[in-house]
């Protein structure tokens, strides 16, 4: 395997130092410095893609590789970026609303469990009512 530059794809590269204990290189075409990366999980991050797509959950997977959840996470995101385009979606799109005034609507005041309202009918044959809410 080739090592390229990272930024230019260049082979022409002299060493530069170390960073923690990994050998620096630096490009001679655009000067740029880097490390050789190589990924040493990944037959590990591999099965824990197959072991998710078959059902396992996050955690059940970490407790068997040993890596914390959030990276499963992390790696399951990537791959699907990487392989998976987001679907257009076809047609009309119908987005039912119901109840989402709770999770919208901003309650400026706050009076323990609810509200005392009084409501003062102004006619029982028209159907006409008011509200009228109580301030503390």
């Amino acid at each position: 395997m080739v090592m390229k530059c990272p930024k230019c794809e260049s082979q022409h590269y002299v060493k530069a130092g170390f960073n923690h204990n990994r050998q620096r290189y630096k490009c001679k075409d655009c000067k740029y410095q880097f490390t050789q990366t190589t990924d040493k999980n990944t037959t590990k991050r591999a099965f824990a893609l197959y072991l998710y797509v078959v059902g396992l959950s996050m955690n059940a997977i970490g407790r068997m590789l040993k890596v914390e959840p959030s990276t499963i996470l992390y790696w399951v995101k990537n791959f699907a970026l990487k392989t998976y385009e987001k679907p257009t979606p076809q047609g009309e799109v119908l987005i039912e609303l119901d109840e989402m005034w709770h999770f919208l609507r901003s309650k400026k005041t706050r009076s323990g469990s609810g509200r005392h309202i009084v409501e003062l009918p102004a006619s029982l044959w028209i159907g006409n009512a008011e509200i009228e809410v109580l301030k503390r």
